[in-house]
């Protein structure tokens, strides 16, 4: 009469003594992911609010200084898009790793979960400096010239800086993420693909020093289409988490 629950007390840890990934990462994974996907859409749409708004050269610090004295709520809220996109990617970060286990080297999703990682660092600092309007006004209130100097730093450091690493490390991550998960099985193929095409940002990205070097304009419509391939990138985390969800429910 006992031999039924004997097995079954021994099934479960026989799968995951085989690598199986548990339903707690695979909810902690589908979660993070969808949370980090909206965040990070939230933070696309909030980024593109000045030319949206009419102000269309953010490189202008002038331009920018108005934009912020009118608008200082859309920096604030796309500091907190950007701490919350950190957050939950140092937990898919790892829960992916526990995902793509079973038929995946350790030193594959080691380097995976190191690229993650590096990625919410970026997406943390990119958060901190969205994050200081107020010394920003400070130091424009003390003088005009001095205001201009810390939003082309800003500017600098977080746009064309932490944003733009953050993106490289997570368009590596996600590439590598479909790579390995179609090699294991462990994700759906048609997820995979989709994460390859929004991955396509990384060959852009490599080709422009390669263009600038060859004196080379990069085509306007390239640069719109890198644009777009950033919002792509979001809704695969959307997917993804939707997915490991899905399994979650399923038990793997």
């Amino acid at each position: 009469m006992l031999a039924p629950s004997e097995d079954n007390s021994t099934t479960a840890p026989s799968k995951a003594a085989a690598g199986y990934p548990n339903r707690t990462a695979l909810r902690a994974g589908g979660l993070a992911f969808i949370v980090a996907g909206l965040a990070g859409i939230a933070m696309f749409a909030l980024e593109i609010m000045g030319p949206v708004l009419g102000f269309d050269d953010t490189d202008n610090p002038a331009v920018s200084l108005a934009y912020l004295r009118q608008y200082p709520q859309f920096y604030a809220l796309s500091a907190v898009a950007l701490f919350t996109m950190a957050l939950a990617n140092i937990v898919a970060s790892f829960a992916i790793s526990d995902v793509l286990a079973p038929r995946t080297s350790s030193i594959t999703r080691r380097s995976l979960s190191a690229l993650g990682l590096f990625a919410a660092a970026f997406l943390f600092m990119h958060g901190v400096l969205r994050d200081s309007v107020g010394p920003l006004f400070y130091i424009d209130s003390i003088k005009s010239e001095w205001g201009e100097s810390a939003y082309l730093t800003i500017q600098m450091l977080g746009t064309h800086g932490f944003l733009g690493a953050s993106l490289i490390a997570l368009g590596v991550w996600s590439v590598g993420i479909c790579v390995a998960g179609a090699r294991s099985r462990a994700l759906p193929i048609w997820l995979c693909v989709l994460g390859l095409v929004a991955g396509l940002r990384l060959v852009m990205l490599i080709a422009g020093p390669f263009l600038t070097a060859a004196r080379i304009d990069f085509p306007g419509f390239l640069w719109l289409a890198s644009l777009a391939l950033i919002p792509l990138g979001m809704l695969w985390w959307l997917g993804l988490g939707v997915v490991l969800l899905v399994k979650s429910h399923h038990g793997g």
